[in-house]
């Protein structure tokens, strides 16, 4: 099986004109989030990253995100995704803990993380635009090294919730992504690449980084972003976008069927509807299934 980057390289070569992801304005097609994703791994190689090495990801749902994300795999290391909303204490913990060798970190998270990460040795990298155009200014995309890492590799280490004791770090092998996306795409939401999926739930999170991102990227289609949940909004891009795939916990439905937009938007676009996270009140599933007429399917994974 081969190394998770490999998986956009794949796409990019199959439906390099396709919009891979969005941030209303912002399109991205594959070839050019591959182009991007070249030009990280060049970045990280200029600043001393080795396969093998931490690469932090503390961004919301932008499309830095996914270039950061698989440039790093490109480079050959591991990816720890981040939420942009941790405290200085915590993400001395997440770095200190996961040997984090560079941090990309949001601007409005940058002081939490430039304090967390002092004394580690991670170098932290300001982001401020959400397709990094000011940081990869100047760099050609990188050969891929992907091949250094097999299939037993880390591929990510994803922090557990903390609910017992500190967040501990659960080392996912490029494998076990991988595979866990392919069936979710194939299997779960049967994606394609005419499907354009809702992109709301964080992509620090498995959910949102296997069952929406990663998903995405294998089937072909596009992933439309919206950084901070807001019911009102997430109908706004379901309508504007045609979204066929949306995916998101409880609390998230219940918003938008109480949401007064659901009788102005064109909601009819939806097929499938995965539910996650947490166990969703049988009152509102059914609501939200008789006001859009679209299924939610509850999901349970680790």
């Amino acid at each position: 099986m081969p190394n998770l980057s490999s998986v956009l390289a794949q796409a990019a070569a199959d439906h390099g004109e396709r919009p891979a992801v969005r941030l209303d304005d912002l399109v991205l097609s594959y070839s050019q989030l591959w182009d991007a994703a070249g030009r990280a791994a060049a970045l990280l190689s200029s600043l001393g990253v080795v396969p093998g090495d931490r690469v932090g990801v503390m961004l919301p749902n932008v499309p830095a995100f996914p270039i950061v994300f698989y440039g790093a795999l490109a480079a050959g290391a591991i990816v720890v995704p981040m939420n942009p909303l941790l405290k200085s204490r915590e993400v001395a913990h997440y770095v200190g803990d996961s040997g984090v060798n560079v941090l990309f970190a949001w601007h409005e998270a940058a002081v939490e993380a430039a304090k967390g990460a002092a004394g580690t040795g991670a170098q932290v990298l300001e982001v401020d635009e959400p397709d990094l155009h000011s940081l990869l200014a100047g760099f050609a995309p990188a050969p891929s090294k992907a091949d250094q890492a097999g299939d037993d590799d880390d591929a990510v280490i994803l922090y557990t919730s903390g609910t017992t004791g500190r967040p501990k770090g659960a080392e996912l092998t490029h494998a076990n992504v991988t595979r866990n996306a392919e069936l979710a795409a194939a299997t779960m939401l049967r994606a394609g690449p005419s499907d354009v999926m809702m992109g709301c739930l964080p992509l620090f999170h498995v959910f949102g980084l296997t069952c929406g991102l990663n998903a995405t990227i294998i089937s072909g289609g596009t992933l439309t972003l919206l950084p901070r949940f807001d019911a009102g909004k997430a109908l706004e891009i379901i309508g504007r976008d045609q979204v066929t795939v949306f995916e998101g916990v409880p609390t998230m439905y219940a918003a938008m069927l109480h949401h007064p937009g659901p009788a102005a938007t064109d909601t009819s676009s939806l097929r499938t509807c995965i539910s996650g996270g947490a166990s969703m009140p049988l009152e509102t599933m059914r609501g939200f299934e008789q006001a859009f007429g679209c299924m939610i399917l509850e999901a349970y994974g680790l």
